[in-house]
């Protein structure tokens, strides 16, 4: 009786969830993106290469990972947050899409990349000129409940904590989804029992949390660098195989961006403009984790002396995740296999497999590159969750007992009722992730001017520093870029 009334709820907020994740979240995903391009001036567009080279660019030509003792360095923020937006969602999710609005709904991913680069930079500028020392370890800490009680008045104080309180609860399922998954794959293609998966998993989930923000930075920093090399270097083998394809894959996705599907025969039949729209932006959205809030709670851990300089890490977060998802959409497009009846992880797998006739490489592959997906956002949704709880208490008791609820979830997921629904648990994410966005984008609308000010002394210094450097003596003009990413 008391089963049914749970199966009962769920399937509650799973329509709510689908409901919410139709046209409601969008279009209001894209209201509060036209509001924060309009206010800022274009600046994710307008400021782009300089965002790229100030973050990428300095990246790579010094290669350092230089930080005090009250922060870490904003590279090592950006694997944090990356661990939680490069996720299952990357491959499963764009292959879903692809299922459902076909080939167009690569675009609607891309448009919804360009939209979210402001709205996460928004979140990330707020935590970062809102955060503040924790007293116990003396290190930054900021986010939603941070920016709000510092930048509101008291009466809206309460989305901050609603946020943190909804946050505390729903996390305890997202590790859960993504060792779902995972042990829903291994289990299929190579018979390991999940169970064993599920206690493994914890196992490791704890190891890593127990080292706090140091153990947790430096791991996010080792794993996204391990398995973006992985993933880009099977993937872009796989683009050079079928180089010859490449432009009528591009071709297909912008035909079909704003011409009915349904004339295709195969797992493609029923996709229209409508369902290339809707499943693109939503994907988009879903993936790049603009506007759900939780990405300052990595970057406001960053050594950064203005709120901008990391924001632009945030653009170049979403630059990755859209990369990400667009190149696994182009290896199901040049491989010929999307008009199968394939759907998410098995229709990528069958891609794989076509491009190097090998259905065990295929296997091994994409279970590895989950299994890195899965663990990194596991890890860090953990890690977000005991900063919430560690909102409302302190107490060390409490979080070993949150950490050790997180750990029986994800063993529980791995039971054979829920592998065989995998469906079940992502749904409800939906729900939750949903939730989330609707309190986080509140708080962006209502300290929407905060953000316009900080890009404005940002844009001003910058110009100020690019005068300077002009007026330097025996500075060559391909040299001047050098200086322009220290604008104070």
């Amino acid at each position: 009786m008391i089963f049914n009334l749970f199966v009962s709820f769920i399937n509650k907020l799973i329509k709510i969830g689908d409901f919410l994740w139709g046209f409601p979240m969008i279009i209001i995903l894209i209201i509060v993106s036209i509001m924060y391009t309009i206010g800022t001036k274009g600046f994710q567009f307008t400021y782009f290469f300089h965002c790229m080279k100030y973050t990428f660019g300095t990246r790579i030509r010094k290669g350092s990972n230089r930080s005090s003792g009250k922060g870490i360095s904003p590279f090592r923020a950006l694997c944090m947050a990356l661990c939680t937006t490069l996720g299952v969602g990357n491959i499963a999710g764009v292959c879903v899409s692809l299922a459902l609005g076909g080939p167009g709904a690569v675009v609607w991913i891309w448009v919804a990349g360009f939209l979210g680069m402001i709205i996460k930079y928004g979140e990330i500028t707020l935590g970062v000129k809102y955060r503040e020392i924790n007293p116990e370890t003396g290190m930054y800490r900021g986010g939603i409940m941070w920016y709000v009680g510092k930048g509101l008045s008291r009466k809206w104080k309460w989305i901050g904590v609603l946020y943190a309180a909804f946050y505390v609860v729903v996390i305890i399922n997202a590790p859960a989804v993504q060792v779902n998954t995972m042990a829903s794959a291994a289990s299929s293609y190579f018979k390991i029992p999940p169970l064993l998966i599920g206690v493994t998993m914890a196992a490791l989930i704890a190891l890593v949390l127990i080292g706090g923000l140091r153990r947790v930075s430096v791991f996010a920093e080792k794993i996204v660098m391990v398995m973006s090399f992985l993933y880009f270097l099977v993937t872009i083998v796989v683009l050079i195989l079928y180089l010859p394809e490449i432009p009528r894959a591009f071709g297909l996705i912008f035909k079909y961006a704003f011409t009915d599907a349904k004339a295709i025969v195969g797992g493609f039949g029923g996709a229209s403009v409508a369902m290339a729209f809707r499943h693109g932006l939503a994907r988009g959205f879903y993936s790049n984790g603009a506007g759900s809030g939780d990405a300052p709670f990595a970057h406001s851990s960053s050594d950064v002396d203005h709120p901008v300089k990391q924001g632009l890490w945030g653009i170049s977060e979403v630059v990755v995740d859209t990369l990400v998802c667009t190149i696994s959409a182009l290896i199901v497009l040049v491989t010929g296999v999307w008009t199968s009846q394939g759907i998410g992880v098995n229709l990528f797998i069958t891609a794989v497999s076509a491009a190097f006739d090998s259905q065990f490489f295929a296997n091994v592959f994409v279970i590895i590159i989950v299994f890195f997906f899965a663990f990194s956002t596991a890890v860090m949704c953990a890690y977000y969750g005991e900063i919430c709880l560690n909102y409302f208490t302190k107490n060390k008791i409490i979080t070993n007992f949150y950490r050790c609820l997180i750990c029986l979830a994800i063993i529980l997921s791995t039971n054979t009722v829920f592998v065989s629904r995998v469906d079940l648990l992502w749904r409800l994410g939906d729900f939750n992730v949903a939730i989330c966005m609707i309190l986080s984008l509140m708080s962006l609308v209502l300290l929407r001017k905060e953000v316009y000010a900080a890009t404005e002394e940002y844009k001003q210094n910058f110009k100020k520093s690019l005068k300077n450097v002009q007026n330097k003596k025996g500075v060559k003009p391909s040299e001047k870029f050098l200086f322009s990413e220290n604008i104070f």
